[in-house]
């Protein structure tokens, strides 16, 4: 992707996250992207709140350097809600949309009853998703992209590839600091620790280390904005991005399919379950759509 050039925002209830307009008009401007809005058909007043958030943005930019921001090309659709997942991925694959823009409190999933429609899209849609909350995105603010490097296959590389590259596009936009974040598994026993070290292999940490800093090292990211913990993914990464103050934690999905997936189960979703920041979900099929 590398551009952001058609974004999508779904609005069910603008009055529960007016913050989500702030964000995603903040990423049109800066990208000089067009944006559709899909809205409910019963909030009328959207209209008006996207102009006094695009005036004032407007007067604040031009207040700080002088810039004259361009005028955006924006739709608003409005549709009944609340919105289906089918209509929404209808909406996608018709105009290419290339970012999805949704509030991440209505992202977390209904486990044990029922799928709910953010778990459909995030697995069966091709777009890239981008949930935001109520906190403001802060000037020099910090992106963490949470990277798998036990696998070593060239599919899976250009996976965590991809998602620094978007990582850092995105935090060019915001004026913010990208940061990688890589989880292991400890050894199960001090006796097996000590085998490894006589053997002369690697401990986890070590490995995961050197693999996260050669990709650092690929970016030019210096060692303190890179982070190695242990345990898993769904309870590492939302308390590495509390504890690192991180504004958008970027994961990747849609990598394994069938019985692999199964087996891998279901990590992105609890990963977001778990995070009270926003989340940039990367599509592994947009790797090779760049």
């Amino acid at each position: 992707m590398k551009n952001f050039k058609n974004i999508l925002v779904i609005t069910e209830d603008i009055g529960l996250n007016q913050t989500l307009l702030h964000k995603a008009l903040t990423l049109a401007q800066r990208a000089k992207a067009s944006l559709t809005i899909i809205a409910n058909n019963q909030d009328k007043e959207i209209a008006q709140h996207l102009e006094l958030i695009y005036q004032q943005k407007t007067a604040d930019l031009a207040m700080l350097n002088g810039y004259q921001a361009s005028r955006l090309n924006m739709d608003i659709k409005y549709c009944v809600a609340p919105f289906s997942h089918q209509a929404i991925l209808a909406e996608i694959t018709e105009h290419a949309y290339d970012l999805l823009i949704k509030d991440i409190h209505s992202a977390h999933f209904q486990w044990g009853l029922s799928w709910s429609d953010n778990y459909y899209l995030l697995r069966e849609g091709e777009t890239n998703l981008l949930l935001v909350g109520e906190t403001q995105w802060p000037d020099r603010g910090k992106i963490l992209a949470a990277l798998e490097t036990e696998e070593s296959t060239e599919k899976h590389q250009q996976l965590n590839h991809f998602m620094i590259d978007e990582s850092q596009y995105l935090a060019r936009l915001l004026n913010s600091e990208v940061h990688l974040l890589n989880c292991y598994q400890e050894q199960p026993s001090i006796s097996l620790a000590d085998q490894l070290f006589a053997e002369g292999v690697e401990e986890p940490l070590q490995q995961h280390w050197r693999h996260l800093q050669y990709s650092a090292l690929r970016y030019g990211l210096p060692p303190e904005q890179i982070h190695v913990e242990p345990g898993l993914p769904e309870y590492v990464i939302p308390h590495a991005a509390k504890k690192h103050h991180a504004n958008i934690v970027t994961l990747g999905a849609g990598e394994h399919h069938g019985l692999i997936d199964s087996l891998k189960g279901h990590a992105c979703e609890y990963v977001v379950d778990g995070l009270t920041c926003d989340a940039l979900i990367l599509k592994a099929n947009r790797c090779n759509a760049q």
